[in-house]
């Protein structure tokens, strides 16, 4: 039992390393020193041999004193190592032989025990439990007749098995009414009250206490759909983080465009400048593009450069200048979207005015977004900008 109950733990603390990084199936293993009771209880005994005993029962009862030490290495399973020490008192089946007299006969019962907590198995695990169900079966070793007249030592081994009845009074302390019977062969048995017969059986009944040290609860682990959806989660947001890469990495490529395209501009001006020549001002009504962050409609300092560069280029002529806002569809509502689009062409407009653009030149419309600015690269960012033809 000891070599099990150790192979046994050590297992159940290697799970928990494992499971401490995500657990499910019910409740985490535990710890070797977690779990434990110690109990000691006192009561009755009462043998019964094959054939009927002879004598009242109450005169065939007597005292039975145990303790025991349990480990729990989950909240359905327990094993329990405990020391039985009692006598059993009976008439002799042979009068003529030995006489009308109760004998006494000492015995001593070591045995280990695999516990089953019935409650938990049946009502699920609760740590407000206040009684527990817990049958058991076990193997062990009786030893009889080591003291006192009714013979020398004998030993058997023996199979037991009972009821365990616990009443949780606090966290630490339950009372046990232990309910037990056990078979061992008669000829172990003084021959004082020996029947003939090949197996006689023991009871007992004992109440007591058991007090439970260090860990006393079972910690939840989390449910399989629960690590399932954990693990989703992760993969979505994966997968939205690849996508938002993509989107930065086309808006870093498209502004590095404009700012060429900006600074071409430039040159050109001061090119004509140094010339003393008119401007002459290319159609760049598909080529401007004023792009927005995610959800806002003020000005960057990218798209105060693109606007910079194309203010400089037009504000000399009388052409009518159409500023159009969008907004994309993959984010916010169609009201949200319509707002957005209106504030980003307004921004826009408002700039180009106190840059040297008549107001009379420009006209302000958004389509919030219900229609698409470029449908190539297919990526929401594109589409969070304001178009000046």
């Amino acid at each position: 039992m000891v070599v099990i109950l150790s192979m046994t733990t050590t297992v159940a603390s290697a799970q928990q390393n494992e499971m401490s990084k995500l657990r499910w199936k019910g409740l985490s293993t535990n710890r070797f020193w977690d779990n434990w009771e110690i109990s000691a209880g006192f009561g009755n005994s009462y043998l019964s041999v094959s054939k009927h005993d002879p004598g009242k029962f109450v005169d065939r009862n007597s005292w039975n004193a145990n303790i025991g030490f349990t480990k729990w290495v989950h909240p359905l399973l327990g094993m329990r190592l405990q020391l039985d020490a009692g006598q059993f008192q009976n008439y002799s089946m042979n009068k003529a032989k030995y006489g009308n007299d109760l004998f006494q006969s000492p015995y001593i019962f070591v045995h280990g025990d695999i516990m089953l907590n019935l409650s938990n198995w049946i009502g699920g695990y609760r740590e407000d439990r206040v009684y527990y169900a817990i049958p058991y079966l076990g193997f062990g070793y009786t030893a009889l007749n080591f003291t006192g007249p009714t013979g020398s030592y004998n030993g058997e081994f023996s199979a037991t098995g009972g009821m365990l009845n616990k009443f949780r009074v606090c966290r630490q302390l339950d009372i046990e009414l232990d309910l037990r019977t056990w078979v061992l062969r008669e000829h172990a048995l003084a021959p004082e009250i020996q029947a003939g017969g090949s197996y006689a059986f023991a009871c007992s009944a004992s109440i007591g206490l058991s007090y439970r040290f260090n860990k006393r609860y079972w910690t939840p682990a989390f449910s399989e759909v629960e690590v399932a959806g954990y693990l989703a989660a992760i993969a979505d947001l994966g997968e939205r983080l690849v996508v938002a890469d993509e989107e930065l990495i086309a808006a870093g490529n498209k502004l590095g465009e404009l700012s060429d395209e900006n600074s071409r501009l430039r040159s050109d001006l001061e090119e004509c400048k140094r010339q003393k020549q008119p401007v002459i001002v290319e159609d760049m009504s598909s080529e401007v593009v004023v792009f927005f962050h995610i959800g806002e409609s003020q000005l960057t300092d990218y798209a105060k450069a693109t606007l910079n560069g194309y203010i400089e280029a037009t504000k000399g002529g009388d052409k009518a200048i159409v500023v159009t806002g969008y907004a994309d569809k993959e984010t916010g509502s169609a009201a949200i979207n319509e707002q957005l689009s209106h504030k980003r062409a307004v921004a826009v407009q408002n700039y180009m005015i106190e840059h040297g653009i008549a107001a009379k030149r420009i006209t302000a419309k958004w389509v919030g977004d219900t229609e698409t600015a470029f449908t190539s690269p297919d990526t929401p960012i594109v589409n969070r900008c304001v178009i000046i033809e």
